[in-house]
């Protein structure tokens, strides 16, 4: 399999006046052309590696690594001009909600062609019709309608389809998606997934899942990394994802509510101290 990125070492560390925080704290793993899936709890570190893979952390922000190749470029040496090229040609990011991600002011199909063509050369018109098509492919009904709106008049779900359609539109090559799914409900939430599934599939893209949803990165991902307190405290299969050995893995796992049985209360996890260590 071809690795379309590599990750040694990555560190996102942020100063503050009662000392360094590291948010991010030696994480590695490499990236073909698959779905891979970090999960954790909020404030474990998974977003801040998409985003410092992105080049999108503060200014302040501290990052550093051994290695952090996409396809052969070096992204902690890129320029900020290099960085910007990158981003939305060849790596894209969909951000968790669409309400905060997308521009109020601004109609969803001038975003969507903004994107379009900031990286390639193509009219007005072109830019229209290849934005109505991505709209139509990630299977919104009325692309033509929905072209036209502003963000605060269509519904999450919809919302979050508008964001794929600009992130897939110039056609990256590595997407990262910051839990594209909680803000919508469980039947949105399955659309979306099939949408994202089949277009990484006809598109040959890798894909980093970022989520907490353990069930749902099982179901959806081909290898899943599990991140605690800025760490990779475990990588595995998805598939064998219910046959974790780390207690953390596992007390996540035990957490989760199972329909027909009677777990009042549900377990508690028990942290243990050498696991941030």
């Amino acid at each position: 399999m071809t690795t379309l990125l590599t990750v040694d070492k990555l560190k996102v560390s942020y100063p503050t006046r009662t000392g360094m925080i590291e948010a991010v704290r030696g994480v590695s793993f490499t990236l073909g052309k698959e779905r891979l899936g970090i999960v954790g709890e909020s404030g474990s570190g998974k977003s801040q590696t998409g985003r410092a893979i992105m080049g999108l952390t503060p200014k302040h922000a501290i990052v550093t690594a051994d290695r952090l190749d996409f396809n052969g470029i070096d992204l902690i040496k890129a320029s900020a001009g290099e960085r910007r090229r990158l981003r939305g040609k060849r790596i894209a990011m969909i951000l968790q909600d669409p309400k905060y991600s997308l521009d109020p002011v601004m109609t969803i199909g001038r975003q969507i062609c903004e994107t379009l063509r900031t990286h390639e050369r193509v009219g007005k018109s072109e830019a229209r019709e290849r934005a109505l098509a991505m709209l139509e492919a990630v299977q919104i009904r009325d692309p033509k309608r929905v072209f036209d709106l502003h963000p605060h008049e269509v519904s999450g779900g919809m919302g979050q389809r508008a964001m794929i359609a600009m992130m897939l539109i110039a056609g990256p090559e590595l997407l990262i998606a910051d839990e594209p799914t909680s803000a919508l409900d469980v039947t949105v939430q399955l659309d979306v997934l099939r949408i994202m599934d089949r277009l990484v599939a006809e598109r040959g893209m890798g894909l980093i899942f970022v989520s907490h949803d353990l069930r749902l990165v099982s179901s959806f991902c081909d290898r899943v990394i599990v991140m605690y307190a800025g760490k990779i405290v475990e990588e595995l299969a998805a598939a064998d994802l219910k046959h974790a050995k780390h207690p953390y893995t596992q007390g996540l796992l035990n957490c989760m509510p199972e329909i027909g049985q009677n777990r009042h209360p549900l377990p508690v996890l028990d942290r243990k101290p050498e696991w941030a260590a």
